[in-house]
């Protein structure tokens, strides 16, 4: 497999800090499985972190552990990733940190039919305004609405390939993009395309039809 397109310094940063949301972290884990590049890369950004850590001055502790459960029990409960409730097993083409999450095989998966040859799976059940994590499978020839980002979104290609003003984008890539991208993805395969899909908050669609379908597409 070659990939061609990598996760950002940042990215790769805010994964080996453990400060990336459980999709996001999702997402980067799948092209680490296929991407050797990326993966030195998240251990070379591991062993800083470590180093920086074994040099930091020990901090005085002023809140005690009981403070700190009883913080945890007060606060917000936001949805969490769906899970399947038995692990399914390994799956050809799809990596393990996906895999983990489905009750099934993609094919057999409980689609939801969106738009004409769009269909998406949701992986959450949070309210699309605090983010989207979901796999979209798009038929060959589809073209999305042109948007913009508000913050980060990771999208991995589980299947297929599509092009956009960023480049083509095969299985194993990674869209590592933010509010300084736009773009119009097409689907430039004769298979579908299957994508999986983190965001921290909506995207910005450029054009009407978008805005309107929005709700229904989830991001």
């Amino acid at each position: 497999m070659t990939v061609s397109h990598h996760l950002t310094d940042i990215t790769i940063q805010d994964y080996a800090a453990g400060t990336l949301s459980m999709p996001m972290e999702t997402l980067v884990a799948c092209h680490l499985t296929v991407c050797s590049q990326c993966r030195r890369r998240a251990e070379v950004a591991d062993s800083i972190g470590g180093n920086l850590f074994d040099q930091a001055e020990p901090a005085t502790v002023t809140v005690s552990a009981a403070d700190l459960l009883a913080r945890a029990a007060m606060a917000p409960d936001h949805a969490a990733p769906q899970t399947a409730s038995v692990a399914s097993p390994a799956q050809p083409g799809v990596p393990r940190p996906l895999s983990r999450l489905l009750p099934t095989g993609l094919e057999e998966l409980d689609w939801r039919r969106i738009a004409p040859g769009i269909k998406r799976f949701n992986l959450s059940d949070q309210h699309r305004k605090y983010g989207a994590f979901q796999l979209l499978h798009l038929d060959p020839g589809v073209t999305l609405s042109a948007h913009s980002h508000n913050d980060r979104e990771l999208t991995y290609l589980v299947q297929g390939s599509y092009s956009d003003e960023v480049g083509k984008f095969q299985v194993g890539d990674i869209a590592d993009l933010d509010g300084h991208h736009h773009h119009q993805p097409v689907i430039d395969s004769e298979e579908p395309c299957i994508a999986l899909i983190a965001t921290h908050s909506p995207v910005r669609y450029s054009g009407f039809v978008g805005k309107i379908m929005q709700p229904f597409v989830g991001i």
